[in-house]
């Protein structure tokens, strides 16, 4: 990883510095990233023997993965695979879904960041709405007090992912 002359990691998209990472900004990105660490600790006992053989996988398409999921994993220095035609396709699944022509679940293929080994996003940048995805299987596994641990990450981690997005995608102000 690079650094700017102050020693704070210099965030790239496509070989572009996108920004001087600040201390705030790198100590969000650090919490965000821990959070999602934390939450593999309690997942992956159970995503380890329940994902291969589920009968529901959530990891198809119209895939749940973000611009902004892919950027942040970009900027961090994490190389994915490209993602074919991902966004056009979770477009036309809503309008097929609208007009009622939603694929049967059986015909779904598999996600464009599903590997042999499971996701190919590192354990603490996985995609948002799919790091907060507790599967009804899992639910069923999960005790009552690891589960509300698991809530209490959750909303942490959706509070982190709002000032991430809030801090790069500043919100337009109504002029006037």
């Amino acid at each position: 990883m690079e650094y700017w002359s102050d020693g704070f990691p210099i965030l790239h998209y496509s070989n572009t510095p996108i920004l001087h990472s600040n201390s705030s900004m790198s100590d969000l990105i650090a919490k965000y990233r821990a959070a999602q660490r934390r939450l593999r600790r309690y997942f992956d006992p159970y995503t380890a023997e329940l994902c291969p053989e589920c009968p529901e996988p959530c990891c198809r398409k119209p895939t749940k993965v973000a611009d902004f999921d892919l950027l942040l994993a970009d900027a961090c220095g994490c190389g994915l695979p490209s993602a074919n035609r991902a966004i056009s396709e979770m477009v036309q699944a809503g309008m097929d879904s609208i007009a009622g022509r939603a694929q049967p679940d059986d015909v779904l293929e598999p996600c464009d960041y599903l590997g042999t080994g499971g996701c190919v996003f590192p354990e603490d940048l996985r995609p948002f709405e799919c790091a907060r995805f507790v599967c009804p299987f899992l639910k069923r596994r999960i005790s009552p007090g690891e589960m509300r641990e698991i809530r209490a990450l959750l909303h942490k981690l959706g509070v982190l992912h709002r000032e991430l997005l809030e801090t790069l995608v500043p919100k337009r102000r109504p002029q006037g």
